[in-house]
């Protein structure tokens, strides 16, 4: 029997920064039995092992069903925006009116529920049609039932406690056709990891019942990993509450930081992909000897350095544990005010991030990781424009970091911490960095192309492409080139 390999009904297409192969979560290849698969709806045919390949016979003109044994089931949550992939096969051509179709069934805290994803029909007959289909919700995925999509949440509480999953094959042909399925393979999703760090303009004062009540909601699709929680629960959705200043010490459930903001324009940015923020913020800290690499006057390194890299493997630890690969994005760094203090660490930012940028990439693996770092505003410390001049020097001299201006962000009473608005847009910026550093340049809406769409979108919306802190005519000059090139 020949294999087709042209039919791919559902998959996902996004720029990446980096890659990795999705981590196997089970299989059946059928190569020697049948592996604990059975059949629904078909008379309680059971299926046969036919040349490698699980096979049964259609008995009537009802529905027909492949339903997956246990090694299947269970807590499938890594599962979340991976994928399921399988081969499947007719005797009969053409295959319609036949309507395949895939179908999970789990317990979440509403009860049973069961979604839908309709598939395209195999075309030629005894030839296998490889399928590959993403568990999310941005997916055309039915409640079954109710006729509307799943929530994120209701997806991944599905897939952490999966009672069933078929695969329909035929649901109205002719009795007496043959099906075949062949290689189906669970994949855990590849997580995009987004490290933040900082101190307290990263960790947070601000209040989300200060601004429109949507920023209470919980990004589920999220992963969020943060520090100085005892017990750490591990990843949990974005939401509020991550904010380990002291300013928030008063309703701490209600404290955000940038996260919020960049959170909501990645979804955006990535909407079919998986995203892991970790964040390690702890504010009043300096460069110089709190989050100082190792060197001569500090030979262990700073303490916030070394909880940095405790945190950060911790929650690499977790992703392993929940059987997900990941690519490490991109480094965001909002710190600076309290080198500005005193002159001796003014004196030596330049140096110091020069170095942290240099070790964090070599503690990651990531040589060419983008680092994106926040200008601090001047808040009236004595020294610092000398912070200010380093972070542009550093940033310039670096062709895979980018800096970007927070002059225009509004300080709360305090006079140093921004305030809601200012933190939400802190957070959108940091986002929007990252186009410095996505293929192809000039694809301004992320489609995957640079055409004049892009050139109109720029033009409703500036953004800063070559990273110089001004959404100027150079910016748009690379979008005008990126078109022309792509003609």
């Amino acid at each position: 029997m020949n294999r087709f390999k042209q039919l791919i009904p559902i998959t996902a297409a996004a720029s990446t920064l980096a890659f990795s192969a999705q981590a196997q979560l089970v299989q059946s290849d059928f190569n020697i039995d049948t592996e604990g698969w059975t059949t629904a709806d078909n008379g309680g045919v059971a299926p046969v092992l036919i040349a490698g390949s699980l096979t049964q016979q259609d008995t009537g003109p009802g529905q027909m069903a492949f339903v997956a044994p246990a090694a299947f089931l269970g807590d499938k949550v890594a599962a979340y925006r991976g994928t399921l992939s399988f081969d499947i096969s007719t005797s009969k051509f053409p295959f319609a009116p036949s309507n395949p179709s895939v179908q999970i069934t789990g317990t979440t805290t509403q009860g049973p529920l069961s979604l839908e994803l309709k598939l395209a029909p195999p075309m030629p007959a005894h030839a296998f049609n490889d399928y590959t289909i993403i568990f999310s919700e941005s997916k055309p995925w039915n409640v079954v039932g109710q006729a509307r999509s799943p929530s994120a949440l209701e997806f991944k509480e599905v897939l952490s406690s999966l009672t069933e999953i078929r695969i329909t094959c035929d649901s109205d042909a002719d009795p007496g056709d043959y099906y075949w399925l062949d290689n189906v393979t669970m994949n855990a999703a590849t997580v995009r990891v987004f490290i933040l760090a900082g101190q307290s303009n990263m960790s947070g004062c601000d209040d989300v019942r200060n601004v429109d009540p949507i920023w209470q909601l919980p990004i589920d699709r999220h992963m969020f990993y943060w520090d100085d929680q005892d017990p750490n629960p591990g990843f949990l959705s974005l939401t509020t509450g991550s904010s380990t200043a002291s300013c928030a010490s008063s309703a701490p459930e209600f404290f955000f930081g940038p996260e919020l903001g960049f959170g909501a324009e990645i979804a955006e940015l990535y909407p079919h992909d998986r995203i892991a923020i970790i964040k390690y913020a702890v504010g009043g800290t300096n460069l110089y000897s709190q989050w100082t690499t190792p060197d001569n006057e500090f030979p262990d390194g700073g303490p916030m350095w070394n909880e940095l890299l405790d945190t950060l493997t911790a929650a690499f630890g977790e992703l392993g544990a929940l059987n997900h690969d990941y690519t490490i994005e991109a480094f965001l760094w909002m710190q600076g005010e309290s080198d500005g203090d005193r002159r001796f660490r003014a004196r030596d930012y330049d140096e110091k991030l020069t170095a942290f940028i240099a070790e964090i990439r070599a503690f990651l693996g990531e040589p060419e990781m983008p680092f994106i770092l926040g200008r601090v505003r001047d808040a009236g410390q004595e020294h610092i424009e000398d912070v200010r001049i380093a972070q542009v020097t550093v940033a310039d001299a670096d062709p895979w970091a980018c800096w970007f201006d927070t002059d225009d962000l509004n300080f709360l009473p305090d006079g140093i911490h921004y305030d809601e608005p200012g933190m939400l847009i802190l957070g959108q910026r940091f986002a929007e960095r990252l186009y410095v550093f996505l293929e192809p340049r000039g694809d301004v809406n992320r489609d995957g192309v640079a055409d004049v769409d892009d050139l109109y979108d720029w033009t409703q919306n500036p953004v800063d492409l070559n990273c110089d802190g001004v959404a100027d005519q150079a910016d748009m000059d690379i979008v005008v080139e990126a078109v022309r090139s792509g003609e």
